[in-house]
């Protein structure tokens, strides 16, 4: 899928896709990496965009159980045909527990997380982390990715608030410079239900 395609998308609606371009590579394995995905395990991707993140995990794992929501219709059937082996739901991630019922799984043990947070409202940052929740396993384990330019700004420093009270594990990884723009990876472990 183009990175136009992306772009097209993105003056359609910024507040749903949060950037200009898509994830590279270099944060694509990085985010994967540091979910640790192990073969067995069922894994949600949230926001997958363009699909780096899906490319990357596939290729460590290309059988694994994997439930795509993607909310934009373009972008999910775009997804839907580069990776027919993954279920691709054109979803909210307030669906999750839902889509994960109808995909015939009562819990997963990684989420891979693309969305936006910190352009959101904390009130909608808690109610798509209330539905993730309702959802992890024991030992489960969450990843999602900020950029470096904006972790200083008020709306980034609150969400990073948010996963200290909702996470008992807040890490973060090296940065990806290769990205553009360069952005660094959350490691959340121990959800505080």
């Amino acid at each position: 899928m183009s990175g136009w395609t992306f772009l097209r998308e993105f003056v359609r609606d910024p507040t749903s896709l949060g950037a200009v371009a898509p994830s590279g590579e270099a944060l694509a394995r990085l985010e994967i990496d540091a979910a640790d995905v192990h073969p067995d395990h069922v894994v949600v991707e949230l926001g997958a965009g363009t699909g780096p993140m899906t490319a990357a995990l596939l290729a460590q794992h290309p059988a694994l159980a994997l439930l795509v929501l993607e909310p934009n219709p373009a972008l999910a059937a775009a997804l839907r045909a580069r990776f027919p082996h993954a279920r691709v739901e054109t979803s909210y991630a307030q669906e999750l527990p839902e889509r994960l019922q109808v995909w015939g799984h009562s819990g997963v043990d990684r989420v891979i997380s693309s969305l936006p947070w910190a352009i959101w409202p904390v009130t909608l940052q808690n109610e798509i982390l209330d539905a993730i929740f309702t959802v992890l396993r024991p030992n489960a384990r969450m990843v999602t990715f900020q950029y470096v330019h904006s972790q200083f700004l008020p709306a980034a420093r609150r969400f990073h608030g948010v996963l200290e009270s909702r996470f008992a594990s807040v890490q973060r990884t090296e940065i990806a410079w290769a990205n553009v723009p360069p952005a660094f990876v959350y490691v959340l472990d121990g959800p505080r239900v």
